[in-house]
């Protein structure tokens, strides 16, 4: 077999662990993982690193992902951190070297770009399905409840397919109907199934968001404000949307630093542990996997539980990388926003709804650092920014 056809080869089976990890990414942390370093590996025969080089340099969100990775990789030099402590951490931002590798691999193919996103959007109709089974007693429920997943990625997800299937049922009239359908489903599963706060906040991010991508200023108007009325009303039909708002009320009414043991209370807790330690080494941080250990010594004599995270993606960072870390990060999210803004309308406004979604998610937890989010992260953003430009009448 010649150079060229072992590269061919792997080029399209690359393409296959390109769309096979997305079907997982809502499914499977095993199989997600297995899919991805295929991905890698594949990759490395493909011979489409010359391209990825290109890519660095047209793709600013591609350059600065592979600057953050390096980053990080460079702040274990400095870190308190072991090695065995440090490396996991650094391996957990893996996910940012693969955006460019996936955007290498899907560049200029249409049709991968559009299988990938359809086994992502398959991968979370089964996990829809399964919790309706799990909710239902059809099948037995898992650790997580009504789930194959932990209640905040479960939650995380359901948003997200709502939201793209209220994409599709907008730009494919003739497919209205059941994406429709999916879009509902997904919502009453965030409603009245899914307890993750996480999910909520997301989908209502999202919806508000969707109502001003798709609606002119009279109508966004008017849509912001039935959406307003909306929520009120979710609270009342649904107890659990109700309890788990009145929970988060409760937390933060009742927070006592350092004694608080509520999901809420903890990351307070942490949250000033956070800015505590920036505050320390502002400029470069104090390393990668740095924060469990330095929040021990911070917290040592008191009754401030322990963390491997902050959950807060931007606090994580600065603790790590300090604010020019931050900066990176920011900066990512800022050029994929910026360059949705080329792309066609259905790549653009996904994207959009993904940067959304990060942005907002990580002021709550570290979707970076976390595997399933960090992975759709990569995967989505990749797929979507190698997507055709935008039409002139678009």
């Amino acid at each position: 077999m010649t150079p060229k056809r072992i590269q061919a080869v792997c080029l399209r089976w690359g393409g296959f662990a390109v769309i096979a990890t997305c079907f997982w990414i809502p499914l499977s942390t095993s199989l997600m993982d297995l899919c991805s370093a295929l991905v890698v590996l594949l990759w490395l025969g493909s011979g489409r690193a010359t391209v990825a080089l290109r890519l660095l340099r047209q793709h600013p969100a591609a350059a600065l992902a592979a600057l953050l990775f390096l980053y990080f990789l460079v702040a274990v030099s400095y870190s308190p951190a072991s090695a065995g402590e440090a490396f996991p951490v650094l391996m957990k931002y893996r996910e940012l070297l693969l955006l460019p590798l996936v955007l290498s691999l899907a560049f200029d193919d249409q049709a991968l770009i559009r299988r990938a996103e359809n086994g992502f959007v398959a991968g979370a109709v089964v996990l829809m399905l399964v919790s309706y089974a799990m909710g239902l007693a059809l099948i037995p429920a898992a650790k997580y409840g009504n789930s194959l997943l932990f209640h905040i990625t479960h939650s995380f997800f359901m948003a997200l397919l709502a939201f793209w299937a209220l994409q599709r049922a907008i730009d494919r009239p003739r497919q209205r109907l059941p994406w429709a359908v999916v879009f509902l489903l997904a919502t009453a599963n965030i409603i009245f199934i899914a307890p993750g706060r996480t999910g909520m906040f997301t989908y209502a991010v999202l919806m508000g968001f969707a109502t001003l991508q798709r609606l002119d200023l009279r109508k966004r108007i008017a849509g912001c404000l039935v959406f307003i009325l909306l929520l009120p009303a979710g609270f009342m039909i649904s107890t659990n949307i109700s309890s788990r708002v009145q929970q988060a009320l409760q937390d933060i009414i009742h927070y006592e630093p350092g004694t608080s043991r509520s999901s809420l209370g903890m990351r307070l807790d942490w949250w000033g542990n956070s800015i505590d330690l920036i505050r320390e080494r502002p400029v470069f941080g104090h390393g990668t996997g740095s924060f469990a250990v330095r929040q021990q010594q911070l917290i040592a004599g008191g009754d401030t539980m322990p963390s491997d995270n902050p959950h807060n993606e931007y606090l994580f960072i600065g603790v790590q990388l300090g604010l020019t870390g931050l900066a990176l990060f920011l900066a990512l999210l800022a050029s994929q926003w910026i360059a949705a803004a080329g792309l066609n309308r259905h790549s653009r406004f996904l994207l959009q709804g993904i940067v959304l979604t990060m942005a907002t998610g990580c002021l709550m937890n570290s979707f970076l650092f976390d595997s399933h989010q960090g992975h759709f992260y990569a995967f989505l953003s990749a797929l979507l920014l190698a997507s055709p430009p935008q039409h002139p009448a678009q």
